[in-house]
């Protein structure tokens, strides 16, 4: 027998394991953090600011009356939500002829194990859309949608560039960068406009920490101040903090989507692709009261709920269409599963959203 005479198709097959992919995570997604979801029957989007106040009390001469000055201003954003939906269909052929995956035995139905696994991966997908445009909002001040912008308004100012870039090519590290000096010169006093704000974390993704470590001033500054046997782990985290004392804690986030196309009938996914972008570095703050930068606002939708009584919030409804009387049976009956979410970013405190673009 030959070293290939298993593999031939007239020889008895037996499936040993069934083998899922690596898929993304939405409890690892960090946005939620900054700007979590709620779920409002609302349709329409609105945030009313108080304006910053700030400046000295003015000079008073004793026996004059005081000057006037200004009271505090508002203004206020509103828009409609994006609208978000994508559905999977099951034919007749599929909910007939679908056998369970990972059994030998073929005569298993599985259509209840297809369903249960699209109702996740519909889920996923919905979760990273939802993710992506935290980030999104957080990194380009607005959103795109039909064609259309939004802009939230962040200030140009709040967000900084490097004295040089900290990668040309987005590889490698740009050796005539100098991150250190520029963290130092952005959090600890340098940059005027972020001195009022007490930064409490640095976030951004693996990439954007390999090129300040790959650097080779800050390898030589790690080299004149440690020596390999007290630091020989070189956590970046650490390295930081220690280099530049009061510098908030870093944390590396690593959450991730892929894109998907068609290959004929073969579905084809992307590398993943990191929720912050490569270069991008988001600083968090504190805020008054711990609040967040703003919500996701999951509206109003009709899929979940009646047109008396419509649902609200993120919606995954499964629709049986086999039985007499539905939409296809018993003629050419079919299960719909539909998921979505009119929803989108409210960004509460655009004018806090601090960040930086090095490559």
């Amino acid at each position: 027998m030959g070293t290939n005479d298993f593999f031939q198709d007239e020889h008895t097959s037996v499936l040993q394991k069934l083998v899922k992919e690596i898929v993304n995570d939405p409890k690892t997604y960090l946005g939620a953090k900054y700007i979590p979801s709620v779920a409002l029957p609302v349709r329409r989007i609105r945030t009313e600011v108080i304006e910053a106040s700030g400046g000295l009390t003015l000079e008073h001469m004793i026996g004059a009356d005081p000057r006037t000055i200004q009271s505090f201003g508002t203004r206020v954003q509103e828009f409609e939500p994006p609208a978000y939906r994508e559905s999977i269909r099951y034919d007749e052929n599929k909910l007939l002829y679908l056998r369970e995956l990972g059994q030998n035995d073929y005569s298993k139905r599985g259509i209840r194990q297809y369903i249960d696994l699209d109702v996740d991966r519909l889920n996923r997908r919905l979760e990273a859309r939802i993710e992506k445009q935290r980030w999104d909002a957080i990194f380009t001040g607005g959103f795109t949608y039909l064609g259309k912008t939004f802009s939230y308004g962040i200030p140009s100012q709040n967000r900084v560039t490097p004295s040089a870039l900290w990668s040309l090519d987005g590889i490698n590290a740009n050796n005539s960068a100098n991150p250190i000096q520029d963290l130092r010169y952005w959090l600890l006093g340098g940059y005027s406009t972020f001195r009022k704000y007490k930064p409490t974390k640095i976030v951004m993704n693996p990439n954007t920490a390999r090129w300040i470590m790959d650097n080779a001033n800050v390898q030589s500054l790690i080299k004149t101040y440690f020596s390999a046997e007290n630091f020989g782990a070189y956590d970046l985290g650490k390295v930081l903090q220690m280099l530049l004392p009061g510098l908030p804690p870093l944390e590396i986030y690593s959450g991730w989507y892929q894109t998907e196309s068609l290959s004929g009938s073969q579905l084809v996914v992307s590398d993943a692709v990191f929720m912050i972008g490569d270069g991008l570095i988001y600083f968090e703050i504190a805020t008054p009261g711990g609040e967040a930068m703003g919500e996701y606002v999951q509206g109003i939708n009709i899929a979940s709920g009646t047109f008396d009584n419509p649902g609200y919030g993120k919606f995954l409804v499964i629709e049986d269409n086999t039985a007499p009387g539905t939409r296809g049976g018993p003629k050419n009956g079919f299960i719909d599963i539909v998921a979505g979410v009119n929803g989108g970013v409210k960004l509460d405190r655009p004018f806090d959203i601090l960040t930086a673009k090095v490559s």
